[in-house]
């Protein structure tokens, strides 16, 4: 996942850097990148599959507060589907073995998953906001079909994301070991084009624009929440709830996706001469596959989100023994199997913080 962008090529034939040289990197990453792919699909396939099956199960992936989760689920679903591949890549040093074909729809799920998640985490918030500022005044827009709406508007962006992504040439590119590089390796003229063009329109729409809805809706419900004096306990519960939730998809964001897109508009600015130095462009090159692993985090971090906000999610109380025994209870055991028990441990430990585990486990509407 790493490679997936275009490597820099070399700046003089003195220095070459990594995508001239055969795609090489450090050689403790060939090691850590498939590890922590592996498990990013473990524990996403057990949290995400967990979800999608009791969404499903129940039939609440309909319900109100939980459309916009339940296509937050698919669509990490889909991303973690990809990663053995991404495994065998890096396994094999930076050669693909798969063909064209899976190059493609590998990268275009890999970026539909990094902004399409972005989409649907700024979507929940404005739903939280929504549902916690102007509960009267927008009550129309707390209807399902405007939700439904939203979230077909979002898989079609990514669709046609993804169908020029395929129809623009051949993604695989041969380095000179005879290597085959999976989206990586591109030309400084593809760079000067087209790359860099989308590389900062995709920064700019798919992680400042979410970044900004998130960055306003916090401190406007925070607000909400102090200023409203008088609200009987369930209110207040609701809204804390919403303030947790917004609070919880501005970590992910910062913790899996700012990392990122710093890296890559640095690395931009460096390819079109902006920024100067041969040694920058080979920090960045580094930096941006690291960060784009650790952007892979957000299909296992996504479960939080998922326990702050689902609409009769049914968790079992775990703050007892000193907060260590929490478990899933919807999660069918071959999904559990898969260590799923890790990601509980960390929700585990957040639900010993929430005084209204009552209203949570009786389903409230929030």
């Amino acid at each position: 996942q790493e490679s997936w962008l275009p490597a820099p090529p070399a700046l003089t034939q003195q220095s070459p850097l990594p995508s001239q040289s055969g795609g090489e990197i450090p050689g403790v990453l060939y090691v850590l990148f498939p590890v922590v792919y592996s498990l990013v699909f473990v524990l996403g396939l057990a949290g995400n599959g967990s979800v999608l099956w009791y969404f499903l199960r129940t039939r609440t992936a309909t319900a109100p507060a939980n459309i916009f989760l339940a296509n937050l689920a698919s669509l990490d679903l889909l991303f973690v589907l990809t990663l053995p591949f991404r495994v065998g890549y890096h396994t094999l040093r930076n050669d693909w073995p798969f063909g064209e074909a899976l190059c493609k729809l590998t990268g275009s799920l890999f970026y539909a998953n990094l902004y399409g998640s972005s989409l649907f985490l700024s979507c929940i918030c404005l739903e939280r906001y929504v549902t916690v500022v102007h509960p009267l005044r927008l009550l129309r827009l707390r209807q399902p079909r405007y939700r439904m709406a939203a979230c077909l508007a979002i898989w079609a962006l990514l669709a046609a994301a993804g169908l020029y992504l395929a129809l623009r040439g051949p993604l695989t590119r041969p380095f000179p070991d005879g290597r085959l590089a999976c989206l990586e390796n591109f030309s400084s003229d593809s760079w000067r084009g087209r790359i860099s063009g989308v590389s900062l329109f995709a920064a700019a729409v798919g992680f400042l624009l979410p970044l900004t809805v998130i960055g306003i809706c916090y401190p406007l419900i925070a607000r909400r929440l102090l200023d409203t004096p008088g609200m009987t306990a369930g209110s207040r519960a609701a809204r804390r709830k919403a303030l947790r939730t917004v609070l919880v998809v501005l970590a992910v964001f910062l913790i899996c996706f700012a990392p990122y897109h710093l890296t890559q508009v640095v690395h931009t600015l460096g390819r079109l001469g902006t920024l100067e130095g041969c040694r920058l462009l080979r920090g960045t090159y580094v930096a941006r596959r690291v960060t784009m692993a650790l952007t892979s985090l957000n299909a296992c971090l996504d479960p939080l989100v998922y326990y702050c906000a689902a609409e009769r999610f049914a968790w079992s109380p775990p703050c007892r023994a000193g907060c260590s025994g929490g478990l899933f209870t919807v999660a069918p055991p071959a999904l559990r199997s898969l260590g799923w028990f890790v990601i509980l441990g960390v929700t585990g430990l957040a639900t010993c913080f929430r005084s209204e585990w009552g209203l949570f486990k009786q389903g409230t509407l929030t």
